[in-house]
């Protein structure tokens, strides 16, 4: 197969190079775990990892340079519509087919690492998005109990009730327009419908221009709500605070409590909790990491054999445990994970809906025009120049 982006026909031996965008806390520590556990199983198979600050970009160069890694790391959905249209992907429903993986992949995982009938990759974890943590201690001091917070308009509410000179609402983290607009799709959700989300993002913006208005409206409240120094802090900042105390609430992906697990006497359930966010009940929104394999590299035995132990339940049990999500298996044992993903999977189990956020749910270019929509909302806080922006973008 010869790709769009540029060819590269010479085999790479015995090794595998896995590229990826696995950094800070769980995501290198549950990467040093599973490859520990693959080497100490497979010693005839050489394996490296490169990490990449800008994966994308790093990718796209290398594809493009006729130097493309082996496997690398992508988000599933239409984020990988561009490398599959310039035959950059490999397929790889053959070797689905040949490991009866339909049969124990789950559904949305196994839905979302299709392009058009073909399996484009093997997924390997499955996170939450539409999560609300909150401090036990703050929330009952306040009477507030987060079970019972209907929608967003509720929560807003309920943040101005609580804020006192020692602790806000809720920290919202706006130096990234991507936690904004995370932010933004969990009020149309919660606001709305999943139905409502997937139209707007599905290319139906402009019959929903008074629901995008509305839900921009919402977020500016929140920022309103937010610190003094929200655009100047991340994500991982803002946690820390809540960690703190500094706010009762928190919105974010589950992958936010690989943190509150490792602080010492911070507990589940004694210290904090989460909720599905506001509005959200029967939703599983979903973020995903999916294997794909370079269409000009030589599918080798070694790379086959690195594939198939990263979907196997033993290397899915690791890593998903220790980088804090769920496995898109149905027959991985959770014994050992943590109360909160075990509740997570039985929720998943539950759920009705599985959108997607942002990056996985639309084109990149998409992805991009809406983030330069968010970008500008956090500079100006034009709710009617925002609005035109998401609309344009969708």
């Amino acid at each position: 197969m010869s790709s769009g982006f540029g060819t590269n026909d010479r085999a790479r031996g015995d090794e595998v190079e896995l590229a990826h965008f696995w950094a800070e806390g769980d995501g290198a520590e549950m990467l040093a775990a599973v490859l520990e556990e693959f080497r100490s199983r497979h010693p005839e198979v050489a394996v490296s990892d490169q990490r990449y600050d800008n994966h994308g970009m790093a990718i796209k160069s290398r594809i493009l340079g006729q130097d493309p890694p082996p496997v690398f790391v992508e988000w599933p959905g239409d984020n990988l519509r561009p490398y599959y249209d310039a035959d950059a992907v490999r397929p790889v429903t053959d070797l689905w087919a040949d490991n009866g993986w339909e049969r124990s992949f789950i559904d949305g995982p196994r839905e979302w690492a299709q392009l058009d009938g073909e399996f484009v990759g093997i997924p390997v974890d499955i996170h939450r998005m539409n999560n609300l943590f909150y401090r036990v201690d703050l929330a009952e001091e306040h009477g507030v109990d987060p079970r019972r917070i209907d929608d967003p308009r509720e929560l807003l509410a309920v943040l101005e009730q609580v804020e006192t000179d020692d602790h806000i609402g809720m920290h919202q983290p706006m130096k990234n327009p991507s936690t904004v607009l995370q932010l933004w799709s969990m009020c149309v959700i919660g606001q709305f419908d999943t139905g409502t989300y997937e139209a707007i993002t599905g290319g139906d913006a402009a019959a929903h221009r008074d629901e995008i208005r509305e839900t921009v409206e919402l977020v500016d409240d929140f920022a309103a709500l937010a610190s003094d120094d929200a655009a100047f802090i991340d994500m991982v900042e803002a946690n820390q605070r809540f960690i703190d105390g500094g706010s009762v609430f928190y919105h974010q992906g589950d992958w936010m409590a690989g943190m509150y697990e490792d602080e010492p006497g911070f507990e589940y359930g004694r210290d904090w909790g989460r909720v599905n966010f506001p509005g959200t009940d029967g939703a599983y929104v979903l973020g995903m990491d999916l294997l794909v394999t370079a269409a000009d590299v030589e599918f080798t035995e070694e790379i086959r054999t690195f594939l198939e132990f990263m979907a196997s339940p033993d290397a899915l049990e690791t890593l998903n445990r220790v980088k804090g999500s769920i496995p898109p298996r149905s027959d991985v044992s959770l014994d050992t994970y943590p109360p909160m993903l075990q509740e997570q999977f039985e929720d998943f189990q539950r759920a009705r809906h599985f959108p997607a956020g942002h990056a996985m749910q639309v084109h990149p270019e998409t992805f991009i025009d809406a983030k330069i929509a968010m970008s500008e909302f956090i500079a100006d806080r034009d709710v009617a120049a925002t609005t035109a922006a998401l609309v344009d973008a969708y």
